[in-house]
């Protein structure tokens, strides 16, 4: 089996970090703020409401509902425990490229 980051990279290239830099542009005001790696790959706070996306970049993965099983978990977890000790609310929101599949996954989701 041969190890190789190459798609780890391009998902921190082209995913994350094109990702903080169009919420960077899109920021309304200085007092908004894009904090990488934190919560989740990236976290967008405003005045108003907190945001906490994950960034998934699957080039050789054919989208499943599986294949987002783990993330999606992750963050049903962390809402919870935030519910528990009564933090801030958070969205949450995952982003994926996949090599095929995404016709998979009707939006709005319900």
């Amino acid at each position: 089996m041969t190890r190789s980051a190459v798609d780890t990279i391009k998902g921190y290239y082209y995913y994350q970090f094109d990702l903080t830099v169009l919420k960077l542009l899109q920021a309304k005001t200085a007092n908004n703020e894009i904090t990488i790696e934190n919560t989740e790959d990236v976290d967008i706070h405003t005045a108003t409401e907190s945001t906490a996306v994950q960034c998934k970049y699957y080039a050789k993965t054919e989208y499943n509902h599986s294949v987002i099983a783990k993330t999606i978990r992750q963050m049903l977890t962390h809402f919870s425990d935030l519910k528990k000790s009564n933090g801030t609310f958070i969205k949450y929101n995952l982003y994926g490229h996949y090599k095929t599949g995404q016709n998979k996954l009707k939006l709005p989701y319900e």
